[in-house]
């Protein structure tokens, strides 16, 4: 993704939409399997930072950035959705912050960026509870802000691509600058005690005692 960020900035696109393969999922999070090696405050630390700074891209490019949700976005792949310009979504799509059910607190801008959209009681609500919303409930609440029939979604989302990249490059990133959008973050010099805070309870027993329930009822369902 970051090189991919990388190249859009040099290639002279309009738009950036940023959708997941399939119709299952935009992005499914973490891939625990692969991270299970990463056990330390350390590992866990830097994996973080790296993600975090991929992630704060997304808002500093000078063209409008779309997540289209052709499915479920959940954990790390709700904070993707959420570092977007603004998200649009399929019927049957979902999404939460499920990163307490295995015992962790995110680290790429969901610890803020939820409250900047719903106001803070209700990303508190979302976080501390990890409640997955269908697509509706999270456009009522303010996350989503357009939701398309299953069967229209690809039509709908190129529909407007074009509607918005029509518009000269100049009013595109005066626009996205003018509301603040270039902004990753009100606070970033939270970040570093997010991150140790989120190593922290990466590196915590109850985690990977989480994961290892998880993975238990995934067998044994």
């Amino acid at each position: 993704l970051d090189e991919t960020l990388g190249s859009i900035q040099q290639s002279g696109a309009r738009l950036l939409v940023i959708r997941g393969s399939g119709e299952r999922a935009f992005c499914a999070g973490g891939d625990l399997k692969e991270l299970e090696h990463m056990r330390s405050e350390t590992a866990a630390a830097e994996m973080a930072q790296a993600m975090r700074a991929t992630l704060d891209r997304i808002p500093r490019l000078p063209i409008p950035v779309i997540a289209a949700l052709n499915g479920d976005a959940f954990g790390g792949g709700a904070e993707l959705a959420l570092a977007c310009d603004f998200r649009v979504a399929a019927g049957h799509a979902r999404i939460g912050f499920a990163q307490i059910t295995l015992g962790l607190m995110p680290a790429w801008g969901a610890s803020e960026r939820p409250a900047a959209l719903v106001g803070r009681g209700r990303a508190l609500y979302m976080l501390l509870t990890g409640v997955i919303m269908s697509a509706a409930e999270a456009k009522d609440l303010g996350l989503i802000e357009v939701v398309y029939p299953d069967d229209s979604f690809d039509a709908g989302v190129g529909e407007l691509a074009r509607k918005i990249a029509d518009a000269p490059a100049p009013a595109l990133a005066g626009i996205k600058a003018s509301v603040g959008a270039v902004r990753p973050h009100h606070n970033p010099e939270l970040a570093d005690e997010t991150i140790a805070a989120f190593a922290k309870t990466w590196a915590d027993p109850a985690h990977w005692d989480a994961v290892a329930k998880m993975e238990r009822k995934r067998r044994n369902p």
